[in-house]
């Protein structure tokens, strides 16, 4: 991937002397930013931009590191062939006209890829706009060499963007407000060779980048991409579009209904210690937080404010909560060392306001803000600092290449949020920029941001989960019979039989098809009874009238099966099964995700699934570990707990079903969807009442 980001010589197919063209700008911005060897290629010019102009690919007489082809889509794929004879071994392919039109420019990106495969150039788009450097300065991309006059300011965020006009306005905002340094901006486009795995390997390699930022419509290879960011030292940080319903597959399932909006995309990205933005600024933000605090730092989110104003403390404090931060509890030496700037009558508080100290202090030459800063920082019970403060005010200024040192000798973030007049808080948002200092216009985003630096994830611990994973997923049960006797949506019987046989914990249960084994069946399992029609294809039973609860006598049940066999006027069976008397419910499954494959899941169960929608994905195959942090971000896991003096589930238990969820998944791929709802917790353990299993 050199080649791409450091070549020594490029060459640009589709060079244009017209200043309105974008094979103009790529030219200009060429020559004004990379120092190496420049050749265009263009059959109608002898120059252009004083840069002698070929022909042809082959007709330049030196060797070529790198092309970029900007021509009509149609003359595409022979670009790149001539590129393939002329032993370049990449091109960033920025013309449109391909997969994203339809029918005919699929039938050119596929041309593409058949020439890739055989000569094994690697291609960068098409449909992109290229790569920016801000370290090496270089703008290989059309955007308008206007857009970067004011200069790249070199910095430690690389950026994944599939969008390719949104990767240039994302570094347009970034180079005119000045906002963060930059290492390399990347823009995929549709991904035909080149895509975000490649990019992830080669940026955690690069000791310039401290931090990842993506945003992806699509993910070629999720599990791959998941590895990847589960190995990754360093932060990374994820915009994914297309995530609602409205795009999902229609589901069969109570599991595959969950999954079809953003849920198994978050809980992926969450699992592989993904941060994610929900919108673009917050992604930049999120980015340049990370890459000033790269590592989590010690402490548990203990967060001081300090404030000039006692409103803004307040909603700080909010937002602290919010964010699962807590506000820190000062030592009576914290205290001490506050009152002696504070007025007699003020008492010491988190958050802390200052400004009847700032007045106190009017004239004396005492800077109120640097001296509390400081006694904030050297109590070992505060982890971070928030600042609240005013732009443009005389009795109040920040020293940023000081706050900035503060930081790094105590080892504890300090972020700013700074509102007030216009172009001061623009200064000192430059300054902030300079000194490796975190400043923000929104409080809620400088909050959020300090949040996701305090809870990122310990990169040490992912790589120890990952040793614990086995290289082959173990088979669960002996199923290969039983699967390749039946096809389709199972039913419930057949579903429980099969979860059975890998150690899911069922109810007692028979089935019968006469009146005779009907009365068998009762007499063997004992009072009360749940009765169920089973029809083949029927999934949802509540809703066809098809369970029965509370039959305790043998006429009743004798009654229901007339009722019930009535109902199905002969396609199915009647199932009997002991009635189990719980305190919650759950629901457990699994399903194929389109990005990752089998992604198990825990939820809220019964007939309430879909009405709270409060599930969890993890995908497969799991460990204990991960299959225990997975039931810790269960939102209703008070159900787990033993709530209202009921006995706790056995955690460890309810992992190793996940566990065995997800080497079911692995094990047996003509499985498409397993739906075990509900999973009744009772007695401190959890019983299958109803399952069903969709055969691909």
């Amino acid at each position: 991937m050199d080649f791409f980001f450091s070549p020594k010589s490029i060459a640009l197919i589709g060079a244009s002397p017209n200043p309105f063209k974008g094979g103009n700008f790529i030219l200009k911005n060429l020559i004004a930013t990379f120092r190496g060897n420049i050749y265009p290629v263009n059959p109608k010019y002898k120059t252009i931009e004083g840069l002698p102009c070929y022909p042809a690919v082959r007709e330049i007489p030196d060797a070529v590191d790198m092309a970029i082809i900007f021509v009509p889509a149609r003359e595409v794929p022979q670009a790149v062939r001539d590129c393939a004879d002329k032993k370049i071994p990449g091109v960033i392919i920025e013309s449109a006209g391909f997969a994203e039109i339809g029918a005919e420019g699929d039938k050119l990106q596929n041309e593409l890829l058949d020439i890739k495969k055989q000569t094994g150039i690697r291609l960068w788009g098409p449909n992109c706009m290229g790569m920016v450097d801000g370290v090496q300065g270089h703008v290989f991309s059309f955007m308008a060499p206007e857009a970067v006059k004011s200069g790249l300011i070199p910095g430690h965020v690389s950026l994944i963007v599939q969008s390719g006009m949104l990767s240039g306005g994302f570094l347009m905002d970034i180079v005119s407000n000045r906002i963060t340094g930059i290492n390399k901006v990347c823009s995929v486009g549709n991904k035909i060779d080149v895509d975000e795995c490649d990019l992830l390997e080669y940026f955690e390699k690069d000791p310039q980048t401290k931090v990842i930022g993506l945003y992806l419509e699509s993910i070629v290879d999720g599990r791959h991409f998941l590895e990847l960011c589960k190995k990754s030292s360093k932060p990374i940080v994820v915009l994914k579009g297309g995530k609602s319903a409205s795009g999902a597959q229609a589901a069969r399932s109570h599991t595959a209904a969950l999954a079809g909006n953003h849920r198994v995309i978050e809980d992926a990205l969450q699992q592989a210690g993904v941060i994610e933005a929900q919108d673009f600024k917050q992604l930049v933000d999120l980015c340049r937080s990370l890459a000033v605090y790269s590592r989590r730092p010690k402490g548990v989110g203990r967060v001081a404010i300090l404030t000039a104003s006692g409103g803004a403390g307040i909603v700080a404090s909010d937002f602290i909560e919010e964010y699962n931060l807590s506000l820190a509890k000062f030592t009576h030496a914290t205290k001490s060392a506050l009152e002696k700037l504070f007025p007699h009558w003020m008492p010491v508080n988190n958050p802390v306001d200052i400004w009847p100290a700032i007045e106190n202090s009017m004239g004396k030459g005492l800077d109120v803000y640097r001296e509390s800063l400081r006694a904030l920082l050297a109590d070992k019970g505060v982890d971070a600092v928030l600042i609240c403060g005013f732009a443009g005010n005389s009795s109040v200024s920040f020293n940023m290449a000081d706050i900035a040192e503060k930081s790094r000798q105590s080892g504890k973030p300090i972020f700013i949020w700074l509102f007030g007049l216009r172009d001061a808080a623009f200064a000192a948002q430059t300054q902030a920029r300079e000194h490796g200092v975190m400043i923000f216009q929104e409080l809620q985003r400088a909050s959020e941001c300090l949040a996701a630096v305090l809870h990122q994830k310990n990169k040490k611990d992912f790589a120890k989960t990952a040793a614990q994973r086995p290289a082959r997923p173990r088979r669960a049960g002996n199923l290969q019979g039983i699967l390749e006797s039946t096809r389709g949506i199972l039913d419930e019987y057949l579903s429980k039989k099969i979860l059975r046989a890998c150690g899911f914990p069922t109810v007692k249960e028979k089935m019968a098809t006469s009146l005779k084994e009907c009365k068998k069946a009762a007499a063997a399992l004992g009072y009360p009874l749940v009765m169920k029609g089973i029809m083949p294809s029927v999934m949802h039973k509540t809703e066809k009238g098809l369970i029965y609860k509370d039959i305790k006598t043998l006429n009743e049940a004798q009654k229901i099966y007339l009722r019930l066999t009535k109902k199905m006027r002969g396609k199915g069976f009647v199932l009997l099964q002991k009635q189990i008397t719980g305190y919650a419910e759950i629901i457990m499954g699994m399903t194929r995700d389109a990005h990752f494959g089998p992604a198990v899941m825990l939820g809220v169960g019964g007939v309430m699934t879909e009405i709270f929608q409060q599930s969890v994905f993890g995908i497969a195959p799991l460990t204990r570990a991960e299959a225990i942090e997975l039931i810790n971000r269960f939102p209703a896991r008070k159900l787990l707990t033993g709530f209202r003096g009921n006995l706790p589930v056995d955690k460890n238990k309810l992992a190793q079903l996940l566990v065995t969820l997800g080497e079911i998944s692995l094990a047996h791929p003509r499985i498409k969807e397993i739906d075990i709802n509900p999973l009744i917790i009772a007695y401190g353990g959890v019983i299958a009442v109803d399952a069903t299993i969709v055969l691909d």
